[in-house]
C-alpha cells in the first residue's frame, strides 16, 4: 500500500479517550501471557489429546478399509462355482451387488459354454450340408455322363389300323 494511504487510514483511527484505558489495555497484555502459558498448556494437551483420538478413529477405519478391500479381492478372485464367502461386515447394498456379480459371472460361463456347442453344430451342419451337394453333384455328372433311359421312352408305339 502507499505510505500516504496508510497514514491517512491511521489518522482516521479515533484516538483513545482517556490515558486510563491505555494504561487498563496495557496491564491486561501484561496479564494475559501468564494466563496464556497455562491455558496454552491445557489448551495443547486437549489438541493433542483429540488428535490422537481422530488418529485412532483414522486407523480404525482404515483397518476396516483394508479388511473390505481384502473381501472384494477375494469374491472377485474365487475360482468359478464355488460361492463366495462374504463377511458381515460389508455393508448390505455390497453383499447384494456381490451375490448379483457371482450369479452373472454363471451365467456368462453357462452362456460362453452354450455358444460353443451351437458353433460345433454349425460347423458339423455346414461340413454336412457341403458333403452333400458333393454328393449330388458327383450323381448329376454321372447322370449327364450315362443318361439313364426311361423304359416307357423305349417302348415302340403300335399304330392301330383305323
Amino acid at each position: 500500500m502507499n505510505t500516504r494511504v496508510k497514514t491517512r487510514l491511521q489518522s482516521m483511527k479515533p484516538p483513545l479517550k482517556n490515558e486510563k484505558e491505555k494504561v487498563k489495555m496495557q496491564g491486561s497484555k501484561l496479564r494475559e501471557p501468564a494466563k496464556t502459558i497455562t491455558n496454552g498448556r491445557a489448551s495443547s494437551r486437549e489438541r493433542k489429546l483429540a488428535l490422537q483420538q481422530d488418529v485412532d478413529k483414522l486407523k480404525k477405519k482404515l483397518r476396516h478399509e483394508e479388511n473390505v478391500h481384502r473381501a472384494l479381492q477375494r469374491a472377485f478372485t474365487r475360482p468359478l462355482g464355488a460361492l463366495p464367502r462374504l463377511p458381515p461386515y460389508l455393508p448390505p447394498y455390497t453383499l447384494e451387488l456381490l451375490a448379483e456379480v457371482a450369479v452373472l459371472e454363471e451365467e456368462v460361463v453357462r452362456l460362453e459354454e452354450q455358444l460353443v456347442h451351437f458353433r460345433k453344430d454349425l460347423y458339423q451342419e455346414a461340413v454336412n450340408i457341403s458333403t452333400s451337394k458333393r454328393k449330388m453333384e458327383t450323381s448329376a455328372d454321372l447322370c449327364d455322363s450315362y443318361p439313364i433311359k426311361n423304359p416307357k421312352q423305349e417302348q415302340p408305339k403300335l399304330k392301330l389300323k383305323e
